[in-house]
């Protein structure tokens, strides 16, 4: 699965999309804009549509989102065999209460 991380630039996002060779996962990182986290997010239905039968996917990473749990969301979406087209949203644990 090709990992692309998402930048400002949306324009590069789909074309990086388009010419990337099999499945593609996006990273949405905390710091991104929203504007820009936003054109990402809606674009990654119509992508998984033009790109079938490989999967497109995406995984937004919330700000404080712990690295372990990116690569957990990852792991979850490569072995998804049958998952296109989702956006995952990842939002930082809050501490443990007693």
């Amino acid at each position: 699965m090709t990992r692309i991380e998402a930048t400002a630039d949306c324009p590069a996002l789909l074309e990086a999309v388009r010419a990337a060779p099999g499945d593609v996962v996006v990273v949405l990182g905390a710091d991104l804009g929203v504007l820009e986290r936003a054109l990402a997010s809606a674009a990654i239905g119509p992508l998984a549509i033009e790109r079938t039968p490989a999967r497109v996917n995406a995984v937004d990473c919330g700000a404080g989102v712990a690295a372990a749990d990116v690569e957990q969301a990852l792991a979850f979406l490569e072995a998804a065999d049958c998952t296109t087209g989702q956006v995952l949203a990842l939002s930082a644990r809050s501490a443990p209460t007693d």
